[in-house]
């Protein structure tokens, strides 16, 4: 593969004005297509926004819904396969999904595996355990959401079923007075997800300020190497498009197979384990 471009975009969301956020996603993929990119990733929930679980329920849609089939179209258009958050709607339930719009349709979707507090709480999102890869031009990717980059397992688990890219989309509101201990523990997550699994990790997040300052949303979206090393960064507190072309890095650094592990080593793994597991608070 010569060329691979993979875009993060980073910027504001419309809390709860639907209307808004697809508008900003079609001007998104258009600048995505004049930049190059195969790939553009928009953050976590960005339809919807996340700001309120009225927002959350009101901006939800099914994967049949006929504003992502125009995405998708406006998205073969530009020749970019597109990676953007909605709140999906399931049955009865609602769901913190990723869909990716590629070939013209939606080409998949994954659910938020790792849901916080706050997303099952207050959002009251759907729990949902699959761990899905995806293909497209020419290579194979997963998506893990916000909260999914503090538990290494589910990129692991995307690692071992052969993606080379994880996109992570994320929506921030963080107290003030907590935001850089986030930021500084967020962002040591992922370098150490491209490092540890020889991957490239490209992470996009909303900006803004909420509650009349008390909660921010920071950006920080950055694509690291497998070496964990940014290739392109936006910065704080901006709105804009970051781009890299990583077709060098994805068939470098590939990640240790786990044959290469001696059976002993991966029975005290499994040991130590299941004793976490029946005493979460030992020291395992």
């Amino acid at each position: 593969m010569d060329k691979l471009v993979i875009g993060v975009w980073q910027g504001h969301c419309a809390e709860g004005d639907l209307a808004a956020n697809i508008a900003r996603t079609e001007k998104v993929i258009d600048e995505a297509g004049e930049a190059g990119c195969d790939f553009v990733c928009l953050p976590e929930t960005f339809l919807s926004g996340y700001g309120t679980v009225e927002a959350v329920q009101a901006g939800a849609m099914g994967l049949d819904d006929e504003r992502l089939a125009a995405l998708a179209e406006r998205a073969a258009e530009r020749d970019v396969a597109t990676l953007v958050g909605i709140s999906e709607r399931r049955g009865d339930a609602i769901f913190n999904t990723q869909v990716v719009l590629d070939g013209g349709g939606v080409a998949g979707h994954y659910s938020k595996t790792m849901l916080t507090g706050g997303d099952a709480n207050t959002m009251k999102f759907g729990l949902d355990d699959e761990l899905p890869v995806f293909d497209a031009r020419g290579v194979r990717f997963g998506i893990i959401i916000c909260h999914d980059s503090s538990f290494p397992e589910v990129a692991a688990t995307m690692a071992w079923k052969g993606a080379r890219i994880i996109f992570s989309p994320h929506y921030n509101s963080i107290p003030r007075e907590a935001m850089d201990e986030h930021r500084i523990a967020v962002r040591s997550n992922h370098v150490g997800l491209a490092a540890h699994y020889g991957v490239v990790v490209a992470r996009s997040n909303v900006v803004g300020v909420k509650d009349g300052g008390k909660r921010l949303g920071y950006g920080d979206s950055a694509i690291f190497s497998p070496l964990g090393a940014p290739l392109a960064e936006a910065g704080l507190f901006t709105e804009k498009l970051v781009t890299a072309d990583v077709a060098g890095w994805l068939g470098r650094h590939r990640w240790r197979r786990r044959a290469e592990l001696r059976p002993a080593i991966i029975d005290q793994w499994a040991g130590a384990a299941r004793a976490f597991l029946e005493n979460p608070g030992s020291e395992g």
